[in-house]
């Protein structure tokens, strides 16, 4: 409740503040508060309410870290890695949370119900990169992070029809100051093949 309750009263004072802007020293005061935080948090090197993202530190990261990542797999086996623009309701981590869940918590009628929804989904999107017609909500959103890949019809052209995905759990170990990645591995963990119904787990490879 700390942080809800920090970052609205933050916003109200800058309107209590806006209110009260020909006042004699109310805009000083708000803009020497304001660069004063700034200015803390980037000092001490942590985050600091209300401004938690605006300084130039990384948060650390833990030891050990597992994410999972899906893959479309096409009809000759071949793998293509997840555009998650293909589903805008559950896209960067909400990715790897729902990947996980599938692997882990959900039933066989449940992963195949999911995946059906992956694999349409990743058709459909496909077929707009190929024609190169992008929706108006997909023209509107903010730009995505430096790292972030898309599909292109050139990539696309390389692969057969889609059918099914497959999970993979990636484990990543950081050095104990965070600085380097000791280690990055990945196992597949279950395929999903909404088109004959089938779902594959691969506890071999544990």
């Amino acid at each position: 409740m700390l942080f809800p309750a920090v970052y609205v009263l933050f916003f109200l004072g800058t309107l209590g503040i806006l209110a009260f802007a020909r006042r004699r020293y109310a805009r000083e005061v708000w803009l020497a508060g304001f660069f004063t935080t700034l200015l803390a948090v980037t000092l001490v090197g942590m985050p600091l309410l209300p401004v938690v993202d605006m300084h130039k530190f990384a948060q650390p990261s833990e030891e050990e870290e597992t994410y999972y990542e899906i893959r479309m797999v096409d009809a000759s086996g071949e793998e293509l890695w997840f555009d998650d623009r293909s589903t805008p309701p559950t896209t960067g981590t909400r990715t790897s949370t729902v990947a996980g869940q599938m692997a882990d918590e959900y039933t066989d009628e449940q992963r195949l119900e999911m995946g059906e929804f992956y694999l349409e989904n990743a058709k459909e999107h496909r077929n707009a990169v190929k024609s190169g017609d992008r929706s108006i909500t997909d023209r509107l959103q903010p730009p995505r992070y430096v790292d972030d890949r898309a599909w292109t019809a050139a990539e696309l052209e390389d692969y057969e029809a889609f059918e099914a995905i497959r999970i993979y759990e990636r484990t990543v170990i950081y050095s104990d100051d965070n600085t380097a990645v000791e280690s990055n591995e990945e196992r597949p963990r279950v395929t999903i093949d909404p088109t004959d119904g089938t779902v594959t787990e691969h506890e071999e490879s544990r």
